[in-house]
C-alpha cells in the first residue's frame, strides 16, 4: 500500500495543547477496512467452512459491520497518529485523544471515503516562546 502524506493541520490550545486534525485518504481507508475485515474473517469458525475461508459477506453477516468498521478505526488512527507525529514533528508527552467518541467515528466512516477526525495531546513547551 503505497502511502500518501496525511492532510495534517495543527490547532494550538490553552496548557501546551494541540488540536491535530488529520484526513485519512480514501485508498487508506479502504485498505484499513479490508485488513480488519481479514483479520476477523481468520478468526472466525463456521460450520461448513474451512477456517480463513470464509466469504466476506458472511463475515460481515456473523460479525457485524460496526465491529469491522471500529477495528478497521483503531488500526488506522493508530498508525496515522505515528505518521503525523513524524510528518508535523509533533512532540506528544500524553497519550493523544481522540475528540470524539469512537462510535459517532464509526457511525460516519465510509471506507471508500476520505475520514476525518482530531486527535488531542499535550506537547512540550511551545518553541516560540521567548525565554
Amino acid at each position: 500500500m503505497s502511502k500518501q502524506a496525511l492532510k495534517v493541520k495543527i490547532n494550538e490550545l490553552a496548557d501546551n495543547k494541540v488540536a491535530v486534525d488529520i484526513e485519512v485518504p480514501a485508498n487508506r481507508c479502504k485498505a484499513s477496512y479490508e485488513a480488519a475485515l481479514a483479520r476477523m474473517g481468520s478468526s472466525i469458525r463456521l460450520p461448513g467452512f474451512r477456517p480463513g475461508k470464509v466469504p466476506k459477506p458472511v463475515i460481515i453477516q456473523q460479525i457485524g459491520i460496526a465491529r469491522i468498521k471500529a477495528s478497521a478505526l483503531e488500526k488506522l488512527i493508530d498508525q496515522v497518529w505515528k505518521e503525523a507525529i513524524a510528518q508535523e514533528s509533533i512532540e506528544p508527552i500524553s497519550e493523544a485523544q481522540l475528540k470524539e467518541e469512537l462510535q459517532s467515528l464509526v457511525d460516519r466512516f465510509n471506507p471508500n471515503e476520505n475520514v476525518l477526525f482530531t486527535l488531542e495531546t499535550e506537547v512540550a513547551a511551545v518553541k516560540n516562546e521567548i525565554d
